[in-house]
This record gives structure tokens, sequence and C-alpha cells, in this order.
């Protein structure tokens, strides 16, 4: 797991050279890393997967009955009889109502069949946010030092730019830190993002000109 929100703004402000938050607050650092996290859950989010039992002439489901952090369906699938059957995506459309998530088949299963449903979730660091559990992986540690200092320093550049006639020299220097930072960061959500690959079952044969394609993809 990666570090907890306390450690994060001690190494970020470590890593800024500004170790007792003089210039880099608890508070810059903080919004610097939620900001990160946002940026990194849009790229490379938990995916999970949920059991349900089909209901005989029953189309529309809620995802959120069975886990209440679902965000995104990416694929519906049903599920073979034993080891020796595949599984095979369904033809669904997913929606999001009241904030909860749903999905809707369009044709229907039965009370034997059980229906895997894929989703993503988002990570979270312990102690932001009231989150208790830091789910980014140990070797993705760096990435949220290097997030949190990029966009530390963008927050305070932003903060002083107003206040105070900034040297072009000085803007400068803002610009050439943070770019390091930022290339750092994109570098480890790129590198996050190609290992979220999908489970593979049974290829997918929906075409693009099937008369329903894309409907709530």
């Amino acid at each position: 797991m990666t570090d907890s929100l306390t450690t994060l703004i001690s190494k970020v402000q470590n890593t800024l050279g500004d170790a007792s938050g003089t210039y880099f607050t608890t508070a810059i650092v903080t919004a610097a890393i939620r900001w990160a996290l946002s940026e990194w859950n849009m790229r490379a989010p938990i995916n999970a997967a949920v059991t349900i039992t089909g209901v005989n002439d029953q189309y529309e489901y809620e995802l959120s009955d069975q886990d209440a952090s679902a965000v995104e369906i990416f694929d519906v699938l049903r599920q073979g009889d034993n080891n020796d059957e595949l599984d095979i995506s369904l033809d669904f459309d997913a929606y999001i109502e009241d904030e909860r998530v749903f999905f809707r088949l369009r044709a229907p299963v039965t009370t034997s069949e059980t229906l895997i449903v894929r989703y993503t979730i988002q990570h979270t660091i312990s102690g932001l946010d009231s989150a208790t559990e830091s789910t980014i992986p140990a070797a993705y540690n760096n990435a949220m030092i290097y997030g949190g200092c990029f966009f530390s320093i963008y927050i305070r550049a932003v903060a002083r730019i107003e206040t105070i006639n900034l040297s072009q020299d000085q803007s400068d220097n803002y610009r050439e830190m943070a770019g390091g930072f930022a290339a750092s960061f994109a570098a480890l959500i790129a590198k996050a993002a190609r290992t979220k690959k999908t489970p593979v079952s049974e290829p997918d044969t929906r075409a693009w000109n099937d008369a329903y394609h894309s409907w709530g993809q």
C-alpha cells in the first residue's frame, strides 16, 4: 500500500526542500495530493468484480447494492456453468440514478444463471477525506510524491502571482521545477494505466454496426 497522508505530506515537503512547511504548508500539500489522487483515479482506477444471481424476467440490477463504492461498469458477463465453459459478455446499458450505479440487460437471464459485473472504484489515501486505507500499490509510492510536488508548486505559484510582481526568472523557475515533477508523475500514471487491462473471457463479437452499438458504453 502507498503511504498515508501524513507521511506523504512530510515526503513532499522534504522533496521540495521545505521540511518545516514554511512555504509549502500542510494545507497546500494536502490539496495537491488530493489533486494528484484525482488525476490518478481518472487514468488508473481499481478494477473490481462482483457476482450477482440472475432473476427471472428482470432487466435492471443495482450494482451499488453490492458495492457502494462502485463508479463505472465496464462489462457484464454471464458466468460459465463449469470450468469448461467460457464467460460471455452480455449486452447492457449502464446508468446512474440518485448517485447510484445500475445496469439494464437487453435480454433477461434466469435464476439459474450468474452475472459477473466488472467495474471500477476509486483509490484512496489513508487520512485524506476520511479514508482509512491507502490502496495505491507500494510500487507507485513515488507517484503521489511527484504529483504532490507538482501540484504544490502549481498551487503556490497561483497564490503568489496576484500578490506580488514575480520577475520572469521567478516564473521560469516555478515552471521548470513543476515540469520535472509533472513528467515523472505522468510517466507513472501511464505505466499504471497500461496494467489496467480488462480480463479476457469469450471474445466480444459485438460489431461497430450493431443496432445498439455504443448504447450506454
